[in-house]
C-alpha cells in the first residue's frame, strides 16, 4: 500500500470512530430522543399512551421534555 492510501484509510477510520462517539454522546445526553422521534408521526391517542418500557409517571415526565410533540397529552 502506498503512503497516501494508508493515510487516507486511517483518516476514514478516525472519522468513523468520531461519528460513533458523537452519536453515543448524543444518545446519552438525550435518552428519550428516539422515542420522541418515533412518536412524532403518531395520532394523539397512540402517542399519549404509556409505552411498556415506562411507568405512567416517567412517561408524563418524558412528555414534559417534549412539549412541542406532546402538547395534546399534557393538558
Amino acid at each position: 500500500m502506498s503512503k497516501t492510501l494508508k493515510i487516507n484509510f486511517k483518516l476514514i477510520i478516525y472519522i468513523v470512530i468520531a461519528l460513533v462517539i458523537v452519536a453515543l454522546i448524543v444518545l446519552t445526553i438525550f435518552p428519550g430522543i428516539i422515542q420522541a422521534w418515533k412518536d412524532s408521526g403518531k395520532s394523539t391517542n397512540e402517542k399519549c399512551q404509556t409505552p411498556p418500557s415506562y411507568t405512567k409517571e416517567s412517561w408524563r415526565e418524558h412528555m414534559g421534555h417534549h412539549p412541542d410533540i406532546y402538547k395534546e397529552c399534557l393538558v
